[in-house]
């Protein structure tokens, strides 16, 4: 008889250590994973310009295209604490090469951010569709030919990640880009650009209005200023030809969030041709994570039927 409840209690507890396993490797399973950085490639066309001045003053600015500065593209938020990190570390390597810096704050389906554009947004979405579709900040992009999402740097640090990034060639050829810029009003004003390119490149041309500072202490990032903000991106030409390639076009604009600090750029955005779509041939519903989870589950459940009939 003792052997027999002894035998009993053995096969009990082994049950429950069984059970107990399952248990475990399914929360497990169930657990996500968190991924390594890493620097994504696009394929979307270099963007390059940056040719810039105060849109209440006149401009008349010039440079060769080999010495354009890099264009970092920062898509942060007055919310995203991690941000902070992406934004100073592009600051300080802009105190070293020429990089000129562009915040995009998040617009659509924002809520809490009132710096963004949903024009702006969208154009930006439009180029990183990688990170489709939940895109959140923070994203990096270098020249619109590297992204960099999150803050955890791929290499010793971010600053050696967006230097490395800024130093990759831009195969623009020999050139130049000018820009002139004259206000004919409060909010308006007439810009002439020209580029000389010797590549067979097609490029969308665009003033972007940008605000230097404004105020806003009311993020929880622990931020009060934020710099470098795209208000507003305006078509204004488009490049297709080899050789000398100009525009004029008047503009208007919106205000600044605050003040009156908004600067006008000039920028290049090449244009790639996508191929087109493919029909998608109709598929099973994908069930990858079902047999996954359903395994264990069911197991589960027979060896909580098997526990229940021994101790019955």
């Amino acid at each position: 008889m003792d052997y027999l409840i002894k035998e009993r209690f053995i096969h009990q507890y082994m049950t429950r250590l069984v059970v107990v396993g399952v248990l475990a490797a399914l929360m497990l399973s169930v657990v996500p994973v968190t991924h390594a950085a890493e620097i994504r490639e696009l394929e979307t066309g270099i963007l390059f310009g940056g040719l810039h001045g105060m849109a209440n003053e006149t401009i008349a600015v010039n440079s060769t295209l080999d010495d354009l500065p890099t264009i970092a593209e920062d898509y942060t938020a007055t919310w995203c604490g991690n941000c902070v990190e992406v934004g100073d570390a592009l600051e300080t390597v802009a105190e070293n090469i020429s990089m000129e810096i562009y915040a995009v704050h998040r617009n659509i389906y924002e809520t809490q951010d009132p710096l963004g554009n949903e024009n702006v947004d969208a154009r930006f979405r439009d180029r990183y569709d990688i990170y489709a579709p939940e895109f959140k900040p923070p994203v990096a992009g270098i020249n619109g030919k590297f992204a960099l999402r999150g803050s955890n740097p791929v290499g010793d640090s971010l600053e050696s990640d967006f230097a490395d990034l800024a130093s990759e060639p831009r195969n623009l050829g020999d050139g130049f880009v000018t820009m002139a810029w004259t206000p004919t009003g409060e909010n308006s004003g007439t810009v002439v650009w020209s580029i000389n390119q010797s590549t067979t490149a097609v490029y969308n041309v665009s003033v972007w209005m940008v605000e230097k500072v404004a105020y806003f202490p009311d993020g929880t990032n622990n931020q009060i200023y934020y710099h470098h903000i795209v208000r507003e991106i305006i078509d204004v030409g488009t490049v297709n030809d080899v050789g000398l390639s100009s525009g004029t076009k008047q503009i208007t604009y919106a205000d600044a969030y605050d003040d009156d600090d908004l600067e006008v750029h000039i920028m290049f955005h090449e244009y790639i041709e996508q191929p087109e779509a493919q029909e998608d041939t109709p598929t099973e519903p994908d069930t990858e994570d079902t047999p996954f989870l359903s395994m264990p589950l069911t197991i589960l459940a027979l060896l909580v039927v098997a526990h229940r009939r021994q101790n019955q």
